[in-house]
């Protein structure tokens, strides 16, 4: 049954049980543990401490919850210096996430995802808050703050989360009211790059039974690449009331509003030294642009022009959930809405986007689950999901640019139900399934502009020009392959673009209505035995699915769903007097039909010949995805805390090829190219797939020692990961080579106080990691990259009320 909402005072301690109740503790990385209270995953006394997750709809002991999950407390956030999702991967090792420029961020999980670069393509990894999905992966920021812990659910998730959840779900608990007590607690952190970040919260009770908790978070940052880029302005606030109003009714409510400004996200080009940090709007990146030569175009790329990067979003949101105890179970009720407008321009695909977003999102989930005690337990419920989004987007690529406005909805309608019956007191078996009804719209115009040069202007007018024969009324897009004169001005300083005078803009327009209903049956079935009183085995087949959708196409602007079928075998175990946790899972996916965003060209119908570049989705084949992660946790002294995760992941495309036309010219990949009549096949089979490195080990230590009547703590992690690619064409620089991260914090809580004082250095050697990779859209000979942040240090002080 639900519990009576209860939190710690500051948003450093996850909900927990004695240690001596069923036995659990955080899947926590390297580093995951309080300074001022007993580490994630410990307690006071010798023995590890258990935490309390709600990952299954229900609250469970972690080590009980018969699925793969990581549970990162709050602390461990706060002191990671994570305040959004592209942090996440500091202290989740399974997850990998990257901005892809602006908001746009792009999640994988084992492997498994896709580049949400626009609001017509949808994210493989659901992000929840407080159980509400947040449909739009570029509505994410502002959320991390005053949490209680996250939770990171690995594989599909296809009974109780359903939609978009194929490779996984990201769950974000936040600090609940606390009835009858006045607390709060105030902290702040000041580092290199001017780096300033304030946290806080205050409880105050209404009554008894009530209270209301406030929470707000400010962080300021200078940019870490040289032209200002990769910057932090953030400011946001929380407000929930939660109140017992009889011994069976429940409910709590909350609202909440983020901005975040400044020059916003950046890149580099992955020819340039990435140590400098060197931004796109830096000159010495502009000295590359100019010296790269665009196939299509015949000429030569200009430079971007600097601090011409800004963004401006604005971000809110409101929830309430009912809980009701009856004799068959508690009724839930949780209805949300949602709204994002999002302003920017941005460089960090290579070339300038300017955006306008705005996006909002209804939601209401009602479920009924049983006591878990009972010998045949249930959840049964549905899910309602209503969600617009408009975009306005201009990408100017040089020579061809696109100017695109879109506007959709969607509606989901599910039922879902699971069942979890006790063969006896040791052995369960459970069952779910889940039905979803996905109808989606879009309208769509799209006009594309593409620099050529009249013949009759080519005199000396349109030097480095492709040129034409004289268009002509009614000659909308030119046979540019087929009747151009293509013979650029070689070398660097060449006619750039755009180019000069006699240029002019050819322009295909493209208006889409589109709309399809997509239906899929996902389903869960799974098996639990208690080894001993403190080892869990549990074996599992679930099926995930992800719909399709739409891109702004002249052929066919429809993609098919996703689908994913996922084996998982695993063991929670703790030994040696609840001092030693040991946790195994070994996992099988096969996934296919998987959605992948990128820009392409389309042949042009009726024009031989001709193409036209298109950021398309499209299914492709099928991945193999196979490993196994091990955890450990150890209590090797009364002031003495070991952690480490393993994963071993194979990730490989089993059936990976596409075409593109002869038109488009020899397409720029690192997968084998073969010749066929009508074009090229890029054939990727047997490629290990982008952002699943073979190798993943994170380790820690934590250290305490009273001294003065205070206690000092010393926490040391890190963090390796093998090569792997970052950017769906598999070029040589796209690909990360094997690197590890180290991480030191130090923190002194003071005797008879609720103060603390310590300091701390992310990434200790100042590796420079790529995040994301991709080669420019017109001249594919420049690769982009986008990094994780460098080396940052500084000092925190914190005080509890």
């Amino acid at each position: 049954m639900a519990q009576d909402a209860a939190v710690p005072a500051g948003p450093a301690e996850a909900a927990t049980v004695p240690a001596d109740a069923v036995p659990a503790t955080a899947d926590a990385p390297a580093g995951a543990t309080s300074s001022t209270e007993p580490a994630a995953g410990t307690s006071s006394n010798s023995g590890l401490q258990d935490i309390i997750v709600t990952a299954q709809r229900r609250s469970e002991n972690l080590q009980r919850a018969a699925l793969a999950i990581s549970a990162v407390p709050a602390d461990t956030l706060a002191r990671a210096g994570v305040t959004d999702t592209t942090q996440l991967t500091r202290v989740a090792p399974a997850i990998q996430i990257g901005n892809i420029g602006g908001t746009s961020t792009a999640f994988y999980l084992r492997g498994v995802g896709n580049f949400t670069a626009n609001s017509l393509s949808d994210a493989a990894v659901s992000v929840n808050l407080d159980g509400v999905p947040i449909v739009r992966s570029n509505a994410i920021q502002g959320l991390f703050y005053d949490l209680e812990r996250v939770e990171v659910l690995k594989g599909p998730q296809g009974t109780l989360y359903g939609r978009n959840a194929t490779g996984g779900a990201i769950n974000l608990l936040t600090a609940k009211p606390i009835a009858g007590e006045l607390s709060g607690y105030l902290n702040g952190e000041y580092g290199n790059y001017d780096a300033i970040k304030v946290q806080g919260a205050v409880n105050i009770p209404a009554g008894e039974n009530g209270a209301f908790r406030v929470s707000g978070m400010f962080s300021d940052r200078d940019g870490f690449y040289s032209d200002g880029t990769g910057d932090e302005k953030m400011r946001a606030i929380r407000v929930q009331g939660a109140a017992k109003l009889t011994d069976t009714f429940r409910i709590t409510a909350g609202g909440d509003f983020a901005f975040v400004g400044g020059v916003g996200s950046g890149a580099t080009v992955a020819s340039l030294d990435k140590d400098d940090l060197i931004g796109l709007g830096d000159a010495r990146a502009g000295a590359v642009y100019a010296s790269s030569y665009a196939p299509r175009a015949g000429a030569f790329l200009q430079a971007l022009t600097p601090n011409d990067q800004f963004q401006s979003n604005r971000y809110w949101g409101m929830y309430a959930q009912a809980e009701l105890d009856t004799g068959i179970g508690t009724i839930t009720l949780l209805p949300s809405h949602r709204e994002s407008d999002i302003r920017l321009r941005n460089f960090g695909s290579g070339f300038a986007t300017t955006d306008r977003l705005q996006g909002d999102q209804t939601t209401v989930e009602a479920r009924l689950t049983s006591d878990s005690t009972n010998r045949l337990s249930y959840i049964i419920g549905g899910f309602f999901l209503d969600e617009n989004y408009a975009q306005r987007a201009n990408y100017a690529q040089g020579f061809q640019n696109f100017a695109n406005v879109f506007s959709g909805s969607t509606k989901s309608y599910a039922g879902f139900g699971r069942l979890t019956f006790k063969v006896t007191d040791r052995f369960r078996v459970t069952g779910g399934a889940r039905y979803t009804i996905d109808k989606k719209k879009v309208e769509i115009d799209s006009l594309n502009s593409i620099v050529v040069c009249p013949a009759a202007q080519a005199g000396g007018n349109c030097l480095g020009t492709p040129t034409l024969p004289d268009p002509g009324a009614g000659y909308v897009l030119p046979t540019l392959f087929a009747d151009a004169n293509r013979n650029p001005t070689q070398g660097p300083g060449g006619s750039p673009i755009p180019y000069g005078n006699g240029a002019i803009l050819i322009n295909l327009r493209q208006q889409l209505d589109p709309s399809r209903t997509f239906k899929k049956l996902t389903y869960r079935a799974g098996v639990e035995f208690d080894l001993a009183p403190q080892s869990l085995l549990y074996a599992s087949y679930e099926t995930g699915f992800k719909s399709g959708g739409f891109f702004a196409s002249i052929v066919d602007p429809v993609y098919q769903p996703e689908t994913i079928n996922a084996i998982t075998l695993g063991s929670k175990n703790r030994f040696l007097d609840n001092k030693l946790q040991l946790n195994i899972e070994a996992f099988w996916w096969d996934y296919k039909d998987q959605q992948v965003s990128q820009f392409k060209a389309t042949p042009v119908p009726g024009q031989p010949g001709n193409t036209i570049l298109e950021f398309a989705t499209v299914n492709v084949g099928k991945t193999r995805v196979r490993g196994v992660e091990i955890e450990g946790v150890a209590r090797v002294a009364e002031n003495t805390t070991l952690n480490a995760t393993v994963q071993y992941l194979d990730a490989k495309y089993r059936d990976f090829a596409f075409d593109t036309p002869f038109a488009a010219g020899p397409p720029v990949t690192g997968c084998p190219v073969q010749v066929g009549a009508s074009g090229y096949t890029v054939n990727c089979t047997g490629r290990r797939a982008i952002n699943a490195p073979e190798w993943t080990i994170n380790a820690g230590i934590e250290q305490a020692f009273d001294i003065a009547g205070g206690r000092l703590v010393f926490n040391l992690d890190g963090r390796y990961e093998s090569s792997s690619y970052k950017g769906f064409e598999q070029l040589p620089g796209m690909k990360q080579d094997g690197y590890f991260l180290g991480n030191a914090q130090v923190q002194y809580a003071f005797a008879g106080s609720r103060l603390t004082i310590g300091a701390f250095v992310n990434n200790i050697t100042n590796e420079k990691v790529i995040n994301f990779a991709t080669p420019h859209v017109v001249a594919p000979s420049l690769i982009i990259n986008s990094l994780r942040p460098p080396r940052f240090y500084g000092v925190r002080a914190g005080v509890k009320f």
